[in-house]
């Protein structure tokens, strides 16, 4: 595998195999690929073959200048523009992280003993002998 460093001096990925070239054009969608990202068909070979030889490897980041954008018909951001986006960005990625409330963890229940340590009597308390004392002396 190849130094990353001489990776990022090439102006296109390295030529790749002709079995892996092979294997990669066997696909039909290749060639519509290349064509909508406005490559050469050899060019976008390479480097999808280059991206399976080195799976570890990570896309590199392409700086273009002011001028070259313009030439190719992007209006470049303003830098107020840039750093409005980043801070979206920011905003966006702590929202997603923030915790929601459903995340919570659950709440002590609620101690029913007093202070003494003995269960607090409820009103409850007693009421099935109540109610079997009520049905006990109905008549029929």
């Amino acid at each position: 595998m190849s130094n990353p460093s001489d990776i990022e001096q090439l102006d296109a990925p390295p030529p790749i195999s002709a079995a892996l070239r092979a294997k990669i054009l066997a696909d039909p969608n290749v060639a519509k690929m290349a064509a909508e990202l406005e490559m050469e068909l050899d060019e976008f070979v390479n480097t999808v073959g280059y991206y399976m030889n080195n799976p570890g490897v990570e896309p590199a980041f392409l700086v273009v200048s002011d001028e070259n954008l313009k030439k190719m018909g992007v209006n470049p951001p303003s830098q107020e523009a840039i750093e409005a986006n980043v801070r979206a960005s920011v905003e966006a990625i702590k929202a997603g992280q923030a915790p929601s409330g459903f995340d919570d963890s659950r709440k002590k229940g609620v101690d029913l003993t007093g202070a003494s340590g003995e269960a607090v009597k409820t009103r409850a308390d007693g009421l099935d002998d109540a109610l079997k004392k009520g049905r006990s002396n109905v008549k029929p």
